[in-house]
């Protein structure tokens, strides 16, 4: 015989379970803190996008207003990085329907409202239209976050607060951003000094992405403060010699004779774009005094075969400076391209082996570039998956 989960004592139990939730989302198991913010976020009107097609829309206001205000902080955190600016090419903000005010059980004239959620910057009461600003600038302007997903409910919280504590303006000394804008306009002067002497070669620019040379000397910078003795690097082609040349500073004398098409390297057969497999080994003496030993390893044209090669050199590192229990001396830092990262299975085949004993290396920095087209395909025709979010 059948029997129902919906037993008196079950109910008794979810009951009281979402009673704590309510009074504070941390006094209960994982589990039932996500079952109870996906609880919230259901019981909104309408929210169920099989119900909005089979029903009327009607009722859209009805609920108590606090149960709305909740959802609306829940909804951004969840959705707010679908809507974010973080195509600089876009001429409008993407769209999500799920994100308006109707959808979320509001008018234009509740914009006044004074509310507040114990979910959202300590109970703070702000008018509606100050609480939907204050989200869309921490979840929806140029830096979008996708981490509701998390299980982890330590981590998860983590990553919320250290989003929702930013300041709202940062201060850069104004050294670190002349170096910024030194290595920017290094980036950017390399590739238009190829393209100019090169004509017709091969290379692989990274012009509209310079801004990757800023987040690797960020990662860099940041190396000895928190115990990075070295870097292990992986990437394919695209940008390949800037790296080489600007961040692993290797001699321009060198890459420019590798571009000579009588050059024939003794370990490497042929002379077509095998300056694009090449490896570096290099030490950055850093102005505060210390040092960080890069790696980038070969790589075939293969593109993102390079990934567990790179994990398993950085996991050999660890050994050799041994740091096999909290795996924080050698950083993997992988590169990849976006359509690569979106197409090529053993990307999610190394992520897949990250969290097993045998092959961990205590975790990967990933970055991906955009260039706006993966070889001949625009973003909207290479993949379906629910978000472009590798942007």
């Amino acid at each position: 015989m059948r029997t129902s989960i919906a037993a008196r004592a079950n109910l008794d139990l979810i009951e009281e379970n979402y009673r704590r939730w309510r009074q504070n989302p941390e006094a209960v198991d994982s589990g039932w803190s996500a079952f109870f913010e996906g609880f919230e976020l259901g019981n909104l009107p309408q929210r169920n996008g099989a119900a909005a097609a089979a029903a009327p829309r009607v009722g859209v206001r009805e609920g108590p207003l606090q149960t709305r205000v909740d959802g609306l902080v829940y909804a951004y955190r969840t959705l707010g990085h679908t809507i974010a600016r973080v195509n600089p090419l876009s001429e409008k903000r993407p769209e999500n329907p799920l994100l308006t005010l109707r959808e979320l059980g509001f008018g234009e004239k509740d914009l006044d409202l004074r509310v507040s959620s114990k979910f959202f910057l300590d109970n703070r009461e702000m008018a509606l239209r100050e609480m939907i600003a204050r989200l869309e600038k921490i979840y929806a302007e140029s830096i979008g976050a996708e981490f509701m997903h998390i299980q982890n409910t330590r981590i998860r919280n983590w990553v919320l607060h250290r989003l929702e504590s930013r300041p709202d303006k940062r201060h850069t000394p104004r050294a670190v951003q002349i170096a910024l804008l030194r290595a920017l306009l290094e980036a950017e002067s390399f590739e238009v000094f190829l393209h100019s002497r090169y004509v017709g070669q091969k290379r692989f620019s990274l012009q509209g992405a310079e801004a990757l040379m800023v987040i690797l000397d960020t990662i860099l910078h940041k190396c000895p403060g928190a115990g990075v003795e070295e870097i292990c690097m992986g990437m394919s082609h695209r940008g390949r010699l800037n790296v080489l040349a600007n961040f692993l500073k290797k001699s321009l004398r060198v890459i420019f004779t590798e571009f000579s098409e009588n050059y024939v390297p003794d370990l490497v057969a042929g002379d077509a774009d095998v300056k694009y497999h090449l490896g570096y080994r290099t030490i950055r003496k850093l102005s505060s005094g210390a040092q960080v030993e890069i790696r980038l390893s070969a790589n075939p044209s293969h593109l993102e075969a390079v990934d567990p090669v790179v994990e398993g050199t950085a996991r050999a590192r660890q050994r050799i400076r041994g740091d096999t229990e909290h795996r924080r001396k050698v950083l993997p830092l992988l590169l990849h391209g976006d359509a690569a990262f979106a197409g090529q299975g053993i990307v999610a085949e190394t992520l897949n082996m990250s969290q097993l004993h045998g092959y961990g290396t205590g975790g990967t920095v990933h970055i991906v570039v955009n260039n706006q087209i993966g070889f001949t395909t625009l973003p909207e025709d290479a993949r379906s998956s629910s978000s472009h979010a590798c942007r």
